[in-house]
């Protein structure tokens, strides 16, 4: 080593180009790397975009079911037993979304576990109204008011996760160069007033 830096230092024209090339050289690993950083970044956004939008699409298949399942169980218990016939006729799987539900816990587990918090919250809200709809054809069905409640519970979550996903796109993707922060639903919005569902609310108290 002691000779190598006294031959350089005998030849500086020498030192130079070896100076040089090592610049060079970090140069080009250095610009490899960060080539090969943006590369990875861009392939998981694009590999994890489908299964985001996916995963939303699901959510909005959730609103949609809850909205027409709750006019349904709405006429049924105030009365309308035409409507029997109707929800007597959809699956077991679709009247208590299992399905579609295993489909949201395996994208949310395998891809997008930042939205745990709130899935558990709006998971725990469907596991109720599945109840009430469970009962609703024995001798102790559930009053209008109780099928009101928790079925706007189940539209009041569906909404925040759908919020949660919008606002945190990019962080749940991982697009861009520099991490994005996270924003978790927060308390004051998740003790929100809980909006009555959509359908034919009427005169409840007369029920």
């Amino acid at each position: 080593m002691a000779k190598l830096i006294d031959w350089l230092i005998a030849n500086p024209s020498a030192f130079a180009s070896v100076t040089s090339a090592i610049i060079a050289a970090s140069v080009a690993l250095f610009v490899f790397a960060v080539t090969q950083f943006i590369t990875r970044k861009r392939d998981r956004t694009q590999f994890l975009l489908p299964k985001l939008e996916e995963l939303y699409l699901l959510v909005n298949e959730l609103a949609e079911q809850n909205a027409i399942q709750f006019k349904l169980f709405y006429r049924f218990l105030r009365g309308d037993k035409d409507v029997a016939k109707n929800i007597a006729e959809i699956d077991d799987i679709d009247l208590y979304g299992h399905r579609r539900g295993k489909k949201i816990i395996m994208y949310i587990r395998l891809y997008f576990p930042k939205l745990s918090r709130i899935h558990e919250m709006l998971f725990s809200a469907e596991r109720e109204l599945n109840i009430l709809k469970f009962h609703s054809s024995s001798d102790a069905p559930p009053t209008v008011e109780e099928l009101i409640n928790a079925s706007g519970r189940v539209g009041h979550f569906i909404r925040l996760i759908e919020q949660e996903i919008i606002s945190n796109r990019d962080s749940l993707l991982g697009a861009g160069v520099f991490p994005k922060k996270y924003r978790e639903t927060t308390e004051a919005e998740i003790e929100d007033e809980i909006p009555r569902p959509s359908g034919p609310i009427m005169h409840v108290n007369s029920v």
